[in-house]
Parts: structure tokens; sequence; C-alpha cells
């Protein structure tokens, strides 16, 4: 029997998806500078650049990380601010109270019960005897 564990992770999967959002965006720039379709001033704008980063930043990790979540979340929140009116009134309190309510709810990180007993290194700073009392 072979208990041999084989990383199937691809390293290449970050390289493809980021090549295919460059490709994609050189398309959309090229367009607009022939002025071939009319495409949106926002699509252009910076906070697009957040959210084309957090989707890099899912895709290369296969979307099991959240820091893709707050980038684009960033993006879109200044997108809105920057194309709507007075958004910028509701958008900051709502993005705390999504903030507030995703660490709330979030599951704990599982820890490695044996740290202690594994980690020569820290049992070397901690006594972790139970204290004698006198009797």
């Amino acid at each position: 029997m072979n208990n041999d564990i084989i990383n199937t992770e691809n390293k290449r999967n970050g390289k493809i998806m980021l090549g295919i959002i460059l490709l994609a965006a050189g398309g959309l720039f090229l367009i607009d500078q022939l002025n071939a379709f009319l495409i949106p001033d926002w699509l252009f704008s910076w906070p697009m650049w957040f959210i084309a980063w957090g989707a890099y930043m899912g895709a290369k990790h296969d979307f099991r990380k959240p820091s893709w979540i707050f980038m684009i979340l960033l993006g879109i929140i200044f997108l809105v601010n920057d194309n709507v009116n007075d958004a910028d009134r509701i958008t900051w309190p709502i993005a705390l109270m999504l903030l507030g309510a995703w660490i709330a709810v979030r599951p704990a990180k599982q820890t490695d019960r044996d740290f202690w007993e594994k980690n020569e290194k820290a049992k070397q700073h901690f006594d972790f005897e139970q204290p004698k009392t006198e009797a």
C-alpha cells in the first residue's frame, strides 16, 4: 500500500489566469483606442484594477483564501463612490457592517492541539508543569 501524498497543485494556474486577464485587458484597451465599440468609461477607471487584481488573486489560489473578496469589494466600493452621487454616505458604513458580520460569523481556524508537544523550541520557553502546592 502506497501512502505517499502527491501534490497535484498546478503551479501554472496563476500564470495562465494572469495571461488571460492581460490578454482581455489589452484587447479592451485596443477596442477603446480604436473607438470600435461603445465602452463605458468606468471600465477603465482605477477601481477596476482592484477588481481585476482580486479576481487574479482568487483564481491563483482557487478562491480558497478570502483576500480576493476584500480586493473586489474595495474596487466595487470605490467604483460606486466614483459613479454615484453622494454614495460615500452609505457605502462605507455598509462596508464596515459587512466586515463586522464576516468577522463575527467566520469559522475559527483549526489549531493544532499538539503544537506545544511537537515544538521543542516552544517547550523551552514555557514551563507547562503544574504548580507544586505545599501541603
